[in-house]
């Protein structure tokens, strides 16, 4: 049996450009010169290789900048987390990274943040329904894009399956379809299943998947967006003999994903550069506490408020490009390549 929680989560938000609206953001007026910035940081997981290179990258940028941080994890309990946060209003930090295990139950203890005058930032995934500061994470519309065009290169004709995470899923499936309708509309693609994965499990995955090929073993390609998905996906197709032939897609470059790459049955991958995120989130928090303008992508809306965001665009990593890519982004020696 498969059981995960995927390492990004994916929120329903409408994303607009800053360059369309032409707008920058104010300046604000720092009144924090006489001290060090403190910030606290919560994240939902320390056992997570994607988490723990982003503590690691903040600590390392919030030394460099002489910076104080304190990361603790929050191991997906919601009832941590706010008593987490409330041990920090009282230490007073300056700024609240925040990556969320709810996305919308803080709202009363993050008006106490607010009100404490401290900047929240939410980090890898938007906090709806409150005030939030500034939203740093990965541009989840692309990945979609970037698995779907992958789709359609490889296997411009036959049957696909499509699966999507439950909930919050949508965007990422909003993103492949973009290209896959196209080639739907003109018939040269039939899906033969368009099915949510319930609560993320992979073993429901692997349960819709071996359903369909018992019957049909003319599948040519599944978008999975994750990749403990893509495993459960590829141990169904290999209980069929049908491993390394069905194009299957993935997300988060785990290293048993990259394994699965170079062994040829796991198409592609998507690295979301936990690095940069840390970096970027340091460097933010820094701008926030001193008045100076964040130099932001898209104006995102949390049922709310209208935030600022910043987002990553994955790296899509396939056989081809596995050993330079990984190089080249310094997670080379995470896989013992």
């Amino acid at each position: 049996m498969y059981l995960s929680i995927p390492e990004v989560f994916y929120c329903s938000v409408k994303y607009v450009n800053k360059s369309i609206l032409e707008i920058n953001p104010p300046l604000c007026v720092s009144e924090r010169h006489d001290k060090s910035i403190k910030i606290g940081a919560i994240l939902p997981s320390g056992e997570k290789f994607r988490w723990s290179k982003i503590r690691y990258a903040m600590e390392h940028e919030a030394k460099l900048k002489g910076v104080d941080i304190s990361v603790e994890y929050s191991d997906f309990d919601i009832n941590k987390e706010i008593a987490t946060i409330k041990r920090m209003i009282l230490e007073k930090i300056d700024v609240l990274v925040l990556g969320s295990v709810n996305h919308k139950g803080e709202k009363e203890i993050l008006d106490e943040v607010n009100k404490a005058g401290i900047k929240i930032i939410a980090q890898d995934a938007l906090i709806n329904n409150c005030h939030v500061d500034l939203y740093l994470g990965f541009n989840i519309l692309r990945a979609g894009q970037l698995q779907g065009g992958f789709l359609i290169n490889k296997v411009p004709e036959g049957k696909y399956i499509i699966l999507y995470g439950c909930p919050n899923g949508e965007l990422l499936k909003k993103g492949a379809m973009e290209y896959i309708t196209p080639l739907i509309d003109t018939r040269k693609v039939k899906v033969v299943a368009d099915e949510a994965v319930k609560g993320w499990m992979s073993d429901r995955a692997y349960d819709i998947v071996k359903k369909i090929i018992v019957e049909d073993k003319n599948i040519v390609a599944v978008l999975a967006p994750t990749d403990n998905i893509a495993e459960a996906v590829i141990k169904a197709l290999s209980e069929e003999n049908l491993q390394g032939k069905v194009i299957v897609t993935g997300q988060d470059a785990d290293p048993e994903a990259i394994k699965r790459i170079l062994e040829g049955t796991q198409a592609m991958t998507l690295l979301n550069d936990s690095m940069t995120l840390g970096r970027i989130t340091i460097e933010s928090a820094i701008n926030l506490i001193e008045g100076q303008s964040v130099n932001y992508d898209y104006i995102v809306n949390n049922e709310m408020v209208d935030v600022q965001a910043i987002l990553i665009d994955p790296i899509l990593i396939d056989k081809s490009n596995v050993y330079s890519k990984l190089k080249e982004t310094g997670y080379s020696k995470e896989y013992l390549m």
